[in-house]
């Protein structure tokens, strides 16, 4: 059976994640990739988040499918930036982060846990589910 067939990996759990990783990206070390001092780099940020969810599930399987669903989720956002910016659904927020809209959140959390093969999927249909999720959510 397949990861993503034995772990849901509801939205509103990982809404919760992206609200941990205020936190999270303030670590300067972790147990199992040491001291990684104030260091925001793409390699930190990665252990940081490996490390956080391995302390998040006792099934470690699980652990490590969530966290490279959750780091592949925001590596399509990052990689899409350009087009999502332009149809105003992200915005630069300071210090390298990104600020996303709600609905470009899930469109893209559908897709990394529903399609079959999601790094494939088209920015413009992500962007079509996104404007259909803004549409049908309440304001």
């Amino acid at each position: 059976m397949s990861p993503a067939l034995r772990f849901c990996y509801p939205y509103e759990e990982f809404a919760d994640q992206i609200k941990a990783m205020r936190m999270v990206r303030q670590w300067e070390y972790t147990s199992r990739f040491g001291a990684l001092g104030r260091a925001q780099t793409s390699r930190a940020n990665s252990a940081r988040v490996v490390e956080y969810f391995s302390d998040c599930y006792e099934d470690q399987s699980e652990a490590v499918h969530k966290a490279e669903l959750f780091l592949s989720i925001h590596d399509y956002i990052a990689r899409h930036a350009t087009v999502f910016s332009r149809k105003e659904l992200m915005e630069e927020a300071g210090g390298g982060l990104l600020s996303v809209e709600p609905a470009l959140l899930r469109a893209v959390h559908y897709v990394f846990t529903m399609a079959e093969r999601p790094g494939r999927v088209a920015p413009k249909a992500v962007l079509g589910l996104a404007r259909a999720l803004q549409e049908i959510e309440p304001a």
